[in-house]
Formats: C-alpha cells, sequence, structure tokens
C-alpha cells in the first residue's frame, strides 16, 4: 500500500536563520491520524505550511496520493482534505460566538 503523504529528506530554513526542518522523513497511510506535537519554535506549522505547498523547502521529496508535488497546481486538491487544530482553541475562531461572526 502507498503512503497517503510521504516526506523524504525534507530541509527548510527561513532566511537567515538555522534549519527549522532538517531531513525530516514522514510516511503516513490512509485511515491514520497523525498528531505533530513540539515546543513552541520546533517546527510544526512550518511543517504544515512546507505540507501544504505555502512554503517550499530547499531540499527533499513531497509525495501526496503517490504523485510528486513540486508546483502550486501539485498541492492544490491536497488542501481541502487536511485539518490543523491549534493548540489554543480562541486562536481558531475569528470571533467568540457564532453570532458575531
Amino acid at each position: 500500500m502507498k503512503p497517503v503523504i510521504e516526506i523524504e529528506d525534507l530541509w527548510f530554513s527561513y532566511p537567515e536563520r538555522p534549519d527549522v526542518l532538517r531531513g525530516l522523513q514522514l510516511r503516513v497511510f490512509a485511515g491514520q491520524r497523525v498528531g505533530i506535537m513540539g515546543p513552541n519554535g520546533a517546527g510544526k506549522s512550518t511543517l504544515f505550511l512546507v505540507l501544504l505547498g505555502f512554503l517550499r523547502p530547499q531540499k527533499g521529496t513531497i509525495r501526496l496520493f503517490g504523485r510528486p508535488c513540486q508546483k502550486e497546481e501539485d498541492f492544490q486538491g491536497f488542501r481541502g482534505r487536511v485539518g490543523l487544530l491549534f493548540q489554543d482553541s480562541d486562536d481558531q475562531l475569528f470571533c467568540p460566538t457564532v453570532e458575531e461572526d
């Protein structure tokens, strides 16, 4: 069975800063749920942004549903199929109540 998400030797750094992701390897298969945990600045949000194609890694391969992803259009179909749960639920909503939204 092929992984839904496959990341091989992924490296990313922001300009003028040390590497945030260094040689990351990850395989996620259909039906699996994955939690990424770590302290502030560990690269959790960066990984999510790279995985969705909003940031480009300096090195490495991303495959989604068995297809290599390098260009913007390669990531578009995947974006609606993943979710992010923030540590603080107040960060997930723009307004404290639905009525205010």
